[in-house]
């Protein structure tokens, strides 16, 4: 039995049973305090613990307090051993959440008996742009932003996980303290191959990161796939990155292939999104979108998605104009959003009601009111 001090409070914590988690950097472990746990490094660093040290004086405001929920697992404290070195932290334990994957992966969701459909994919992208707006508000630059950091709940409200992988930037002396870790499928084309232990980040390289995950939570797979129509065989996704080949870049050496869900779907601000990012921005970063203007263009198409005449598990975008997933279960035989049939006198859209006072609240308020009653537990 391994215990540790809390360093804010003095308070002994005791690690149970056995890691719950294992990475290259170190281990998670369950904690005697409920609702807590610790990451205990496998060697620390006098950088790693000012970086602590850091991100514990100076944490981003909780934009989701008022729902009682945690949107970033923030370093609560540091933890030190028995000769009073800094070994790890303690940090807000993720309850009741899902990996982003089994939430827009249709196979997983299936596996998973997961009552989600498409408005619940919306809101949680929206949401997770929101986070990530207040984030980059706040100073921090996110770094590796990818799905197995991002946990869903069943009101479609995320959290982000590794935040001590963040690069952070001291507000007192301006010093940096580096993200040294990166993800393939996630990394912007300028960051490839590059050192991370180097190079300071900015919020333009998390806008690309960011567009990844949203069009995950949309069309349930990578941008960057498709028919591979050039030659020889598929290039890995980084090359294909690298080169800024996407289903819809011009002169795009993929084609659609039979499940492929067309980029017309979308909302017609999301859309110009994506093509802003991965066309615009491959030739000029800055052109990407920001996480403000994920918001904007996500809260928008939230609004504008009506509900099946025929499956209360559709939802589809009323610029789109019909139902997509009828016509798509219909062709390929299989239903990513299967649900019941509704009489046919019971055919109505949903109100959006609820989205009405998007100008006065911020987003994730006006949404949750929705998603807590709409949305049932995983």
């Amino acid at each position: 039995m391994t215990v540790l001090t809390c360093a804010s409070t003095g308070k002994s914590i005791t690690l149970l049973g056995e890691p719950i988690a294992d990475s290259g950097e170190g281990k998670v472990w369950r904690t005697n305090h409920n609702g807590y746990l610790a990451k205990i490094y496998h060697s620390q660093t006098p950088e790693r613990v000012q970086k602590l040290a850091v991100m514990i004086a100076h944490r981003p405001k909780e934009p989701n307090s008022h729902l009682n929920h945690i949107s970033f697992a923030w370093p609560k404290s540091v933890l030190k051993d028995a000769q009073g070195d800094c070994v790890g932290f303690l940090m807000p334990e993720i309850k009741e959440a899902k990996e982003l994957i089994d939430v827009y992966n249709p196979s997983k969701r299936k596996a998973l008996k997961l009552d989600i459909d498409w408005r619940f994919l919306h809101t949680t992208a929206l949401n997770i742009a929101s986070i990530i707006e207040a984030i980059h508000i706040s100073g921090y630059i996110l770094g590796d932003i990818k799905q197995q950091n991002i946990l869903v709940n069943d009101r479609a409200l995320p959290s982000i996980i590794d935040t001590d992988s963040f690069q952070v930037r001291n507000p007192v002396n301006g010093k940096i303290y580096r993200c040294p870790v990166g993800s393939p499928d996630y990394t912007p084309p300028e960051l490839i191959d590059k050192d991370f232990f180097s190079i300071d980040q900015t919020e333009v390289h998390d806008r690309f990161r960011l567009a990844v995950i949203i069009y995950q939570l949309l069309f349930g797979e990578t941008p960057f796939g498709g028919k591979w129509i050039g030659a020889g065989a598929t290039p890995e996704t980084n090359e294909l990155i690298r080169r800024g080949l996407w289903l819809y870049a011009p002169n795009s050496l993929f084609q659609p292939v039979e499940r492929t869900i067309p980029l017309e779907i979308v909302h017609p601000e999301v859309q110009r999104c994506f093509l802003r990012c991965f066309n615009d921005g491959y030739k000029n970063p800055n052109s990407r979108p920001t996480a403000g203007d994920w918001v904007k263009a996500l809260r928008l198409a939230v609004n504008e998605l009506s509900i099946c005449g025929k499956l209360d598990s559709h939802y589809y975008s009323r610029t789109y104009g019909k139902c997509y997933w009828c016509d798509r279960s219909t062709k390929l035989g299989t239903d990513i959003f299967p649900g019941f049939v509704r009489p046919k006198q019971a055919a109505v859209t949903v109100s959006t009601s609820p989205f009405k006072t998007f100008a006065k609240d911020t987003a994730l308020a006006s949404i949750m009111r929705y998603t807590r009653l709409k949305y049932k537990s995983f």
